[in-house]
């Protein structure tokens, strides 16, 4: 069996034919092979071969044999084979799928129909499946690194699942649950430590128990409950009533709960609309820079309470107590790590 010799592209590897001037694959001019040094000896002593003749056959050939060489030489294609393209440069012929012409190196991309490049069928009938993805925010609140969520379940935790966030000490080992199905997105908290909180975007009712965060400060509602009385007893035969500040009509308190999980500073909320902020409101936090001057709200109306962000540049984040379905733009924080939802 005859083996055509071929020529390695230096650049992209592919072999292509000993005859041909320019990669098929990537336009790469190709240098010719040096002849061995018997080869360089038998061609001083013999006349050039075929590969190596010009266009023109010998002068001993007969008309007839100058009519049939081309059609034995040239590369013609084979029963049943694609029919192939001229080449808009130099006029010779190329394959569909080539990149470029091996002749002259022009580029094929631009010239005609390339069926061999589609990753897929285009049209309305097969459109793109829907995707979700998760976009870390940074710290300075530009967008990071990308993470791609597949059908199904993804878990995120600082050592288990797909997602994970190794140096983050706030992150359960296993925190937080996605499931994507059917271009829907649903988050739910895997048991951890810290919760998971999702970014508020219209006012929400919250109930006791709640838990939110802003800037650096996580607050929790709790009910009025009983005031702790103190331990002072009347002197013997004092019958006086102790004298103090009348006892306010408190509907709910607001709980500071600081690092380790300990009690801060406790608010009774007695207005109807409470208003927390760093410089201004009913609840200030002067300290904290990640807070805004006028952050959120909680109002109580009849008995059901809201929560409400006013426009801060940080957002308010409130712990979800189930699973919640995700929307395109939705933002969640977990642990220290704050993802937005991307659904395309």
């Amino acid at each position: 069996m005859e083996v055509w010799p071929m020529r390695k592209c230096p650049k992209c590897g592919r072999e292509n034919d000993d005859s041909f001037s320019f990669c098929l694959d990537c336009g790469e001019p190709l240098v010719p092979k040096p002849a061995a040094s018997g080869q360089q000896a038998a061609a001083s002593t013999s006349p050039p071969s075929a590969a190596a003749q010009p266009a023109a056959a010998p002068a001993a050939s007969s008309p007839a044999q100058q009519k049939a060489a081309p059609a034995s030489q040239a590369a013609q294609p084979a029963a049943g084979a694609e029919p192939t393209l001229p080449c808009p440069s130099c006029g010779k012929p190329v394959n569909p799928g080539d990149a470029f012409c091996a002749h002259c190196g022009h580029r094929m991309s631009d010239s005609g129909p390339r069926s061999t490049m589609f990753l897929h069928t285009a049209g309305p009938e097969a459109g793109a499946q829907p995707r979700a993805r998760l976009i870390l925010i940074n710290p300075d609140g530009t967008e990071g690194a990308v993470y791609n969520l597949a059908e199904g379940k993804t878990v995120i935790g600082r050592s288990q699942g797909a997602i994970q966030f190794s140096d983050d000490p706030y992150m359960s080992p296993q925190h937080a649950q996605l499931e994507y199905s059917q271009g829907r997105i649903t988050v739910s908290d895997a048991g951890s430590l810290n919760g998971v909180y999702l970014k508020l975007t219209a006012p929400t009712a919250v109930a006791p128990g709640a838990t939110f965060r802003i800037g650096r400060q996580l607050l929790r509602l709790e009910l009025p409950g009983e005031f702790t009385p103190l331990d002072i007893k009347a002197p013997d035969g004092d019958d006086s009533r102790f004298w103090g500040s009348p006892p306010p009509t408190v509907w709910a308190r607001l709980v500071q709960v600081l690092e380790g999980g300990k009690i801060g500073e406790i608010h009774l909320l007695v207005l109807p609309e409470v208003i927390i902020g760093r410089e201004e409101g009913n609840i200030r936090f002067p300290e904290d820079g990640f807070i805004s001057s006028r952050h959120c709200a909680l109002t109580n109306k009849q008995g059901d309470c809201q929560l409400r962000d006013l426009g801060s540049s940080n957002g308010t984040y409130l712990k979800i107590s189930g699973p919640r379905q995700l929307q395109n733009g939705d933002r969640l924080q977990v642990g220290s790590q704050v993802l937005k939802v991307d659904l395309s």
